[in-house]
């Protein structure tokens, strides 16, 4: 029996198989959500209102507005002043790779909405629609967050008064496709605006 032991530890050994690693999970890539202007064409110098939303990006850019402060987000609209027929093209970059989409402007009689404030006091952090699309007059609920807001609105305006503060929502009753615009007000006067569309089929 002396014998057989090293012979039997050296089967059980050989027998053995190290684990192999389980292969990396290639990261998502990055997605542009949405992004468009609030206006085909608009006069010269007038501020165009660009809205984009990204995910499963770590760094964003927008050309030819590279000043403009952008950063990853489900939704954002920053203002920018095309002085002639303009290509934008929003680019988002993250682990996963590089995606980009464009929008084109053209320098014409105005036909914008009304133009957030300038870039730099973010005082909406988030507007959101819940769901993609209604029959006209269903109830769509809008869901909203603000800090630093002194006071809250929404154009068109909504049948219930709105309230400053974290994951707020309101009901609207649409008949067509309708992009609302929500304004906050700070106390010192600065302003912040944000825009869904609310599609109706």
């Amino acid at each position: 029996m002396r014998r057989l032991f090293p012979i039997l530890i050296a089967l059980c050994a050989c027998g053995s198989k190290p684990e192999t690693p389980a292969p990396k999970k290639a990261p998502p890539p990055p997605k542009i959500t949405h992004f468009y202007g609030n206006a085909a064409t608009v006069a010269r110098g007038e501020v165009l209102t660009l809205c984009y939303g990204t995910e499963n990006a770590s760094h964003v850019t927008m050309k030819p507005a590279e000043d403009t402060d952008l950063r990853p987000t489900l939704n954002r609209c920053v203002g920018h002043k095309p002085v002639e027929n303009t290509v934008y093209t929003l680019t988002a970059t993250g682990p996963g790779g590089t995606v980009s989409e464009t929008f084109r402007v053209t320098i014409g009689k105005s036909s914008a909405l009304p133009a957030p404030a300038a870039p730099g006091r973010e005082l909406i952090k988030n507007f959101n629609v819940v769901g993609r699309s209604a029959a006209p007059g269903a109830p769509v609920q809008l869901c909203y967050s603000t800090e630093g807001a002194l006071s809250v609105s929404v154009s068109p305006a909504a049948s219930a008064g709105l309230t400053t503060g974290a994951n707020q929502c309101f009901v609207v009753r649409p008949d067509k496709t309708t992009t609302y615009i929500l304004t906050a007000t700070a106390g010192d006067g600065a302003t912040d605006r944000m825009q869904v569309t609310v599609a109706v089929q």
